[in-house]
């Protein structure tokens, strides 16, 4: 469980992040604040994993803030109505940005990074959550064979289960560990630990054939090269 907070001056923007972390069954939104003072003093009494935090504070502006805190190593998503602010957000290594008003599927998707970051930090197993029907779905990414999309709905296979999920490609590649995975068709994405074979226009991955697109060979053969 991620222990979370949020820092936004304005409180309905605060109670939309409350109504969405309660959506998402492994974070726990534990506290808010609409100055960074309070938010400092919190930080440095209380465990936190996650900061979602609102740009532009009357007190202190929010890209200070992440400066100033840092050092505590948190991992940091910017949340903010003004879109000009999203270089300067990344420049400091913020893990991602929403812009206002939030979407919930943005949400999740910045939770399921940090969640990922988490572990990793941990030394746990990756993995991921997904929506499969009304059920939250725990996907461990070491289980992952391939994913196959159909327009926005994602086919998760692992050895003998499939997780179905709304999601579209582009989006779970944001998520997904980059040095584990690649996309290697406009509806396919590989484990590349899972590949076992490689032909001219497809690659086998377990016991299945997945049509592999020319404009992604090159890029496979250079990363599976460099294993």
């Amino acid at each position: 469980m991620l222990r979370a907070i949020a820092i936004d001056d304005e409180p309905a923007a605060l109670d939309v992040l409350n109504r969405y972390a309660d959506k998402v069954p492994f974070v726990d939104l534990v506290q808010t604040f609409i100055n960074t003072t309070d938010a400092l003093t919190y930080l440095y009494a209380h465990k936190v994993d996650l900061i979602f935090l609102d740009i532009r504070m009357p007190d202190l502006m929010g890209t200070d803030f992440a400066q100033l805190v840092a050092p505590l190593k948190k991992s940091i998503v910017f949340t903010t109505a003004y879109a000009d602010y999203a270089l300067e957000g990344f420049t400091l290594n913020a893990l991602d940005y929403l812009l206002k008003p939030i979407d919930l599927t943005r949400f999740l998707h910045s939770c399921n990074r940090a969640y990922t970051q988490y572990q990793l930090q941990q030394g746990e197993p990756s993995g991921i959550f997904v929506k499969d029907g009304y059920d939250w779905v725990r996907v461990n990414l070491s289980e992952v064979l391939y994913i196959h999309s159909d327009t926005n709905l994602l086919f998760i296979h692992e050895p003998g289960r499939q997780v179905n999920t709304r999601m579209t490609l582009s989006e779970i590649m944001d998520i997904l560990p980059g040095e584990q995975f690649i996309r290697i068709h406009k509806s396919y994405i590989v484990a590349l630990k899972a590949i076992r074979k490689i032909e001219r226009h497809q690659v086998t991955v377990g016991d299945v054939i997945i049509p592999l697109a020319s404009g992604y060979r090159q890029l496979l053969e250079q990363r599976l090269l460099r294993k």
